[in-house]
C-alpha cells in the first residue's frame, strides 16, 4: 500500500480547519501585540483597537502604533502559513481569505464598510507581507533536503542480511 501526501486535492474539512486556525491565530496575536502597545502607551484597553477601522490613523501616535502592530502581525501570519498550510502555492489563497474575513469582521463590528484609505493601504500591505512571506518560508521548507539516514541504515542492514544468506548458501554447497 502506497501512501501519498494529500492524495485528495479537495478536502473541505482540512481547508475549513486551516482557515479557522489561521483566523484564530491572527486575532490572538494581533490582540496580544495591541495589548502590549496599549500598556506601553497608556491607551485604554479596548477591542476597538483590533476591530474598528477608524482607529488606524496617521494623526496620532497610537494610530501609527496600531499600523505597525498589524505589520508585525502580518509577519507572524507568514509563519502561521508555514505551520498550518505548508504549501507555497496555497499561501496567496489563504492570505486573501484571511484578509477577506478580516474585512468582513471589521465591517460587521463597525457596522459600515471601512472608508479610510490608510486602513485599506494597511490591509493591502499586510496581505502582501503574509502571502509573500508565507510563500518564501514554505518554499524554503520544500527545498530542504530529505533526510534518508533511516533508509540507508535499513538498506545497509538488508545488504548485510543478504550477504549472510549468500554466505550460508555457499557454505551449504561446499558441504554437499
Amino acid at each position: 500500500m502506497t501512501s501519498q501526501f494529500r492524495a485528495k486535492t479537495f478536502d473541505p474539512i482540512l481547508i475549513t480547519g486551516q482557515i479557522v486556525s489561521l483566523q484564530s491565530l491572527h486575532y490572538v496575536s494581533a490582540s496580544f501585540i495591541i495589548l502590549v502597545l496599549e500598556l506601553l502607551t497608556g491607551a485604554p484597553v479596548t477591542l476597538n483597537h483590533v476591530l474598528y477601522y477608524s482607529e488606524i490613523r496617521t494623526d496620532t501616535v497610537l494610530g501609527w502604533g496600531l499600523f505597525f502592530a498589524y505589520l508585525v502581525n502580518a509577519a507572524l501570519g507568514a509563519y502561521y502559513l508555514l505551520l498550518l498550510v505548508q504549501r507555497a502555492k496555497l499561501c496567496l489563497d489563504f492570505a486573501l481569505t484571511l484578509t477577506f474575513f478580516h474585512i468582513l469582521t471589521t465591517s460587521l463590528y463597525s457596522r459600515t464598510i471601512p472608508t479610510s484609505f490608510f486602513w485599506w493601504l494597511l490591509n493591502v500591505g499586510t496581505t502582501a507581507i503574509t502571502a509573500l512571506g508565507g510563500e518564501y518560508l514554505c518554499m524554503q521548507r520544500e527545498m530542504e533536503p530529505i533526510n534518508l539516514t533511516g533508509y540507508k541504515k535499513r538498506q545497509a542492514s538488508t545488504v548485510g542480511a543478504d550477504s549472510l544468506e549468500l554466505q550460508r548458501l555457499n557454505d551449504e554447497t561446499e558441504i554437499s
